[in-house]
């Protein structure tokens, strides 16, 4: 008997060394993190302007300054005009009544990240003031990661250009509510002209965004993309920004800018 148990042991011993394993110690096994990207966001702020507003010109020389500083990999400004002054749109209109609702009304009013933020009037009578107003807001939005990796291109295809692209679900939540949008604008040589938008494309609504999941998108504007149209001799300037917003609380969760 003492035989056989001696044989016994002396095979799991045996098993054991040529396995190289210890059952003693507890297997450890690699996570995978891809899932969990750091990546930052890119700020949108939307600066609602009218032609004539007195104190417009001073929100628009602040962020259209802090624009040329960040750049546009951190931050994207577009500007829209209101209540017939010659640069209004149906859909400039419509976005500002869907943001304000039956709260006060007025301009300039800034929207950063959509509802994250609303900044209306201005902070003081000193443009220094509004300028550090105005960077305070878009720094603090800069540290927040984003919980989605957005990716679009133009595509050519005759005789104009599409847009498409993917938004991923970076984080390890899932995502509700939400819709891919965009706006393009175009660049004109006064204030408040910086990029005036002209197109608000439709929203496109996603389902539950679980994590790791993406959803394709595809956007074919109005407007041409053409990069050398003319107008008047002079060749046009667009510009193109796609971004996700969350339709309940009109959060925008992270944008981009197209070349």
């Amino acid at each position: 008997m003492k035989e056989k148990i001696f044989i016994f042991i002396f095979l799991i011993i045996f098993l054991l060394t040529l396995s190289g394993n210890n059952i003693l110690t507890p297997q450890v096994f690699a996570q995978d993190n891809d899932s969990q990207k750091n990546i930052l966001r890119t700020v949108l702020v939307e600066l609602f302007v009218q032609e004539g507003c007195l104190t417009c010109p001073t929100a628009e020389f602040c962020l259209e300054d802090l624009a040329w500083e960040y750049g546009t990999s951190k931050f994207v400004l577009v500007q829209e005009h209101l209540w017939g002054d010659g640069y209004d749109t149906p859909g400039t209109n419509a976005r500002y009544n869907w943001y304000v609702g039956d709260s006060k009304k007025g301009t300039p009013d800034v929207f950063i990240n959509g509802l994250t933020k609303r900044l209306q009037g201005l902070y003081c009578d000193c443009v220094e003031g509004n300028y550090e107003c105005y960077r305070d807001a878009i720094d603090k939005e800069l540290t927040r990661p984003s919980l989605l990796e957005l990716s679009a291109s133009k595509i050519k295809v005759e005789p104009d250009y599409i847009i498409e692209g993917t938004v991923k679900n970076v984080s390890d939540t899932p995502l509700k509510d939400l819709a891919v949008c965009g706006m393009i604008g175009k660049e004109g040589d006064e204030p408040g002209l910086y990029n005036y938008i002209q197109d608000i494309l439709p929203f496109q609504d996603m389902p539950i965004l679980l994590p790791g999941a993406t959803f394709n998108f595809k956007f074919v504007p109005e407007i041409s993309l053409a990069p050398e149209s003319e107008i008047d001799g002079e060749e046009e300037i667009l510009h193109l920004v796609i971004f996700v917003q969350n339709t309940e609380t009109k959060e925008i969760l992270q944008s981009l800018y197209i070349e």
